[in-house]
């Protein structure tokens, strides 16, 4: 089993991801896959852990204790990574967002065997993933959509209210679903 720990946008933002992910499933046939979760910020990536009970109270005393954040979109961006071709929007970087970041790398690996996930630490970038898709060689849709915007800047700010906890049931993390939500009341 995995989950993620996240913060989910704003309507604004979900709806703007949304429309963004059906322009390149309708012109460039791209199928939904990151677009199938709502849109979110990471704060902790797909981890290993044993017991979905300890979790769920770990993830409930984590909400309690923690306020809304205030979350600045920058731009859209894409990249590619290990033959994904992936469109987001860049998130400013806040104390708040390294410091819950870090936390949950602290709190999650005293509670449960291996939580390493990709780019924890230091080197994690705070984003939000429109869409992604495996890419061949020569073509990229998510490139050529991202071409084809007028701008990529965004400027945009909304508070994050609410937390949520993805769940994987295997190592296949494209199996997923998004299996709580509770409010940041801290």
């Amino acid at each position: 089993m995995r989950a993620a720990i996240v913060l989910l946008a704003d309507y604004k933002t979900q709806n703007l991801a949304r429309r963004m992910a059906v322009e390149l499933e309708q012109g460039y046939q791209v199928a939904f896959m990151a677009s199938l979760l709502p849109a979110h910020i990471s704060l902790k990536q797909p981890f290993a852990f044993e017991d979905m009970g300890k979790l769920e109270g770990y993830f409930d005393s984590l909400a309690a204790e923690t306020a809304p954040v205030q979350i600045t979109l920058e731009e859209i961006y894409c990249s590619d990574w290990l033959g994904y071709g992936i469109l987001g929007m860049t998130v400013k970087e806040t104390s708040a967002l390294r410091d819950l970041h870090n936390r949950l790398n602290r709190e999650l690996s005293r509670l449960f065997k291996d939580t390493s996930a990709p780019h924890d630490g230091d080197e994690y970038r705070f984003h939000l993933t429109i869409e992604m898709g495996e890419t061949e060689e020569f073509i990229n849709p998510y490139r050529t959509y991202f071409e084809s915007l007028v701008t990529t800047r965004l400027d945009s700010t909304f508070l994050a209210e609410y937390a949520a906890i993805f769940y994987y049931p295997g190592e296949d993390l494209q199996s997923f679903i998004n299996y709580k939500i509770l409010p940041l009341t801290g």
